[in-house]
């Protein structure tokens, strides 16, 4: 019995066609549900490609233009050390009012809180064109309102009932006359339209012996900073959105194709030969 089974599986013969098609069935079906994995490579190109920096690359690029760099940094110390050469010297001068409310004839506590509500309320008095006006009057100066804003600052002092008036011109003593002219205009304008108590004199301006200047060498530092952070800054962007294959190997990987052989550029040729004429020259010699 057993040696008629064995001669039976002999004598069968498996049918190529049928086993291929076979195959190609399960294959198809695989695929078709998904459960066959795709090829390493096909996967690959479906994944976003994540660009890098060449940092080396980068670093080389930027030492190739170093002298685009120093020319950046050189311009942009010489454009500020001309703009703080042109710059005017200013002098401050600053008179001093005290607030404090007096109408009862004797000092408490009670007037000195109204003297710092009030002192709040005064400072407001430097910004009206009535103020500007008179001091304008006063001195004949020939701006404007908004000219004579910008060369005065009211400042107090925390838990005080002192103003300062800070009078800021390019000349010493005019500083000195525009702020206190500015002391007795506002007090001219607190009695006459806001019927409040007068404000004392507690300082009045001197004339000035220093200015304040712009210091040249430290913008001149300040200059050559910002030009050599701007042209590294523009290098940097040129050469991240520079494109173009750089090396055979980003050819062989962008272009797909292989690369054959490698040509040097016109200045490496010229080295090449200036060096030959030069070893001739001294075999000759």
């Amino acid at each position: 019995m057993m040696d008629e089974l064995q001669k039976q599986s002999e004598g069968v013969q498996t049918d190529p066609q049928l086993v291929a098609t076979v195959t190609a069935a399960v294959l198809q079906t695989l695929q078709t549900t998904g459960n066959l994995p795709q090829p390493e490579n096909k996967s690959r190109q479906n994944q976003p490609e994540v660009k890098t920096i060449d940092l080396i690359g980068l670093f080389f690029a930027i030492l190739e233009k170093f002298w685009l760099v120093l020319i950046c940094a050189v311009v942009g110390a010489s454009l500020m050390g001309w703009m703080a050469g042109r710059s005017i010297t200013t002098y401050s001068a600053t008179a001093k009012l005290y607030i404090v409310d007096t109408s009862s004839g004797s000092i408490n506590i009670a007037n000195l809180q109204l003297g710092t509500v009030l002192t709040l309320d005064y400072q407001e008095v430097f910004k009206t064109w009535e103020v500007h006006e008179m001091v304008i009057d006063e001195l004949d100066l020939p701006y404007t309102y908004s000219q004579m804003q910008s060369m005065i600052n009211v400042t107090n002092p925390e838990d005080t009932r002192i103003l300062y008036i800070t009078a800021s011109y390019p000349d010493a003593k005019v500083a000195a006359d525009i702020a206190n002219a500015y002391a007795k205009a506002a007090k001219t304008f607190i009695i006459n339209t806001m019927r409040g108590e007068e404000p004392s004199d507690f300082s009045i301006a001197l004339e000035p012996s220093i200015g304040h200047a712009v210091s040249k060498s430290s913008r001149m530092i300040m200059g050559f900073m910002l030009g050599s952070v701007l042209a590294v800054g523009v290098l940097t962007l040129l050469f991240v959105l520079d494109e173009r294959p750089r090396t055979p190997e980003h050819i062989s990987m962008y272009g797909g194709i292989p690369t054959l052989a490698v040509l040097p550029s016109v200045k490496e040729i010229r080295s090449i030969n200036r060096k030959a004429q030069r070893h001739r020259k001294k075999g000759g010699s």
